[in-house]
């Protein structure tokens, strides 16, 4: 017979930890869905809660069970709160190691030479420390999270000439290594995106000041990069890549050589063969963010126009049909932004450039799945070319970009 089976508290934040106590005579007891054993009288803990949870309590005895359910409910303060960080970072990158920490490495900080120091965020922590070095400072490259957990680092504007074009960050140490064999092209803000067999389709970018049209492939297996035969239709820089399923990999809009816009583009990596979509909206769009929702669909937000005007439109593509539609509208026009999905699936849109002098808002705006907004917390200062990184426990983590005057800002904040 279960007595009594109750929390501590009758609601938690994302990130908690909660203490669950069952009385209950005679028998075993087991909570589901974990089937963690349970002692009546004794407080179980669970813990970093990151969405709302129904917990099931089973009691055996004599080969009969009794059962009893308990809702947790979680949700998030809707805050953000400043983190200490001992260095300058913008235009850098971000990506989760295999155990949740957060590295943080290229881009630029207020001296004269890309830095080219790697610095890790520990979330128990959450405190900041210096975990190894790039071989050369770089901004302007492109970075994937291969599967096994390692990240490719490539291309760039670099701070040492004759450097590597390609280097790999270990996903246990965080400790970079050279690659033997240099991208094929030099590219500058191009685009890449991880296929499903692993290899690392990138495309584009900036070859001195021209907008590039050309298509290679790395393979982590023997760690080569491969140009492809066929290019893409419209050469583009500083556009987007997602990919959609092992034939498919959407290209969206970007820098064109003739400053016409951009149509989007599915290139296929098998057939090594791209064809052009029609085009989803009259302007152009570049320096924008394209997500991956939980159902498939991939959003387009943001971005600048031809005029180099911050954009408030959100589309939508469709992966069934090919087509793009409207999806919602930011209260704050952005550029050079990021976005972090949270435990709900909500998308977080906080901070870039929202004007045509690129001055940085500290604003940010929550997105649902049904493209209903509202506004979001209010950041601790101004930001633009920052990194927006998931952590584990549900929460976000916002790192660097520039400030208001256009300087490197030395610090974090976390949305909670």
């Amino acid at each position: 017979m279960i007595n009594r089976f109750t929390s501590d508290r009758s609601a938690y934040h994302v990130g908690d930890n909660a203490q669950l106590t069952a009385v209950f005579a005679n028998g075993s007891g087991v909570l589901q869905p974990d089937d963690v054993p349970v002692q009546s009288g004794q407080p179980v803990t669970i813990d970093g809660l990151t969405q709302t949870i129904r917990y099931k309590l089973v009691v055996t005895s004599g080969g009969q069970s009794v059962s009893r359910e308990l809702d947790l409910n979680v949700s998030y303060r809707e805050r953000m709160r400043a983190i200490d960080m001992p260095f300058a970072r913008a235009e850098h990158a971000a990506a989760t190691l295999r155990d949740g920490r957060v590295i943080i490495f290229g881009g630029e900080d207020n001296g004269s030479v890309f830095p080219n120091s790697v610095w890790v965020f520990d979330p128990g922590t959450e405190r900041f420390s210096q975990i190894g070095e790039l071989a050369t400072g770089r901004v302007g490259f492109v970075s994937v999270t291969l599967f096994d957990g390692d990240v490719l680092v490539a291309g760039g504007l670099r701070a040492l000439t004759g450097s590597p074009g390609a280097e790999l960050i270990d996903g246990d140490t965080g400790v970079s290594s050279p690659l033997p064999n240099a991208p094929q092209r030099e590219r500058v803000f191009a685009a890449a995106s991880l296929l499903l067999n692993g290899t690392v389709l990138i495309s584009g970018g900036l070859r001195g000041a021209i907008p590039d049209n050309t298509v290679e492939i790395y393979d982590p297996a023997n760690d080569t990069f491969t140009l492809l035969p066929g290019s893409l239709q419209v050469a583009r820089a500083e556009h987007t890549s997602v990919r959609i399923n092992e034939r498919r990999v959407l290209i969206y809009g970007g820098y064109t050589v003739d400053g016409q816009p951009a149509p989007p583009e599915l290139y296929d990596p098998v057939a090594a063969t791209s064809t052009l979509l029609p085009a989803a909206e009259s302007g152009a769009r570049a320096r924008h963010v394209a997500h991956t929702m939980i159902d498939g669909g991939v959003l387009i937000l943001g971005g600048l126009d031809a005029d180099d005007q911050p954009m408030s439109s959100i589309l939508r593509f469709d992966p069934a049909s090919s087509t793009f539609s409207p999806f919602a509208s930011m209260a704050t026009p952005r550029a050079s932004f990021g976005v972090g999905r949270l435990v709900d699936s909500r998308l977080l849109l906080p901070g870039g450039t929202h004007s045509i002098a690129g001055a940085g808002t500290d604003t940010t705006e929550i997105v649902g799945v049904d493209g209903g907004r509202r506004d979001g917390p209010v950041m601790t200062r101004p930001r633009f070319l920052h990194t927006v990184t998931p952590l584990r426990s549900g929460k976000v983590l916002i790192v660097g970009g520039l400030d208001e005057a256009r300087r490197a800002v030395a610090g974090a904040e976390v949305f909670e």
